[in-house]
């Protein structure tokens, strides 16, 4: 299992004292998740907050037609960052654990009680709603604008931008990847491999090699 993120480095809690940590901590309960279980569900009543210890969660919606949708993913850290602080809120999305994952759980009340009187806590959770609400427009804008060949590449190329390396090191089953950019496996599957096919990329276990970084662009750009 991956080393436990300490709770002084998760950004939600950043700029606050070890004795505000420490009361932090004592508001904090500790559960693990199994591969595939859920850690909530969409409009069920939004009880608690959680914080990503160790593992990774996916938070994602069902179509009607039944297609999964990931919204994003969830690592160390990371926390969902809802507001429960009314009781007619409902979560508006699924959570599960897609490996062996545990998390930390706030209340509501106690969420509630630290971000009314914690301004170090408040102003983060403002900086990660901005965030995940930028996200949010990107992920919309390339799910209905973009085509699959152009979901995968974007994929890539954003992978390749954190990790500044053309050697990528991909924690993503081919089925993770097809709910990430909402299509099916096995169109993933037909694209990478067309990719590499024209060495564009290569493809080790695990890993997702950038053989021809401008030539990527260029399909992202339509050329």
């Amino acid at each position: 299992m991956d080393t436990p993120i300490q709770l002084k480095n998760v950004p939600l809690l950043q700029g606050l004292t070890p004795s505000e940590l420490e009361e932090v901590r004592a508001c904090l309960r500790e559960k693990s998740f199994a591969k595939g279980e859920a850690l909530f569900h969409e409009s069920a009543s939004c009880e608690r907050v959680f914080i990503v210890k160790t593992g990774r969660v996916k938070v994602y919606r069902m179509s009607t037609s039944g297609r999964e949708q990931v919204i994003e993913t969830l690592e160390p850290g990371d926390t969902c960052a809802c507001n429960p602080g009314s009781a007619a809120w409902t979560c508006s999305s699924s959570a599960e654990a897609v490996v062996p994952t545990t998390v930390w759980f706030l209340s509501r009340d106690s969420y509630v009680r630290i971000v009314n009187t914690r301004t170090n806590v408040s102003h983060a959770l403002n900086r990660l709603f901005a965030e995940k609400l930028s996200k949010l427009s990107c992920l919309v804008e390339d799910v209905s604008l973009n085509d699959v060949r152009k979901r995968l590449v974007k994929f890539l190329l954003d992978l390749r931008a954190d990790s500044r390396s053309d050697t990528l090191e991909v924690p993503f089953t081919r089925q993770e990847i097809a709910q990430r950019i909402g299509t099916a496996r096995e169109t993933v599957a037909r694209h990478l491999y067309e990719l590499k096919r024209k060495h564009l990329i290569d493809i080790k276990s695990r890993q997702i090699v950038l053989l021809n970084k401008p030539g990527l662009q260029k399909i992202l750009s339509g050329e």
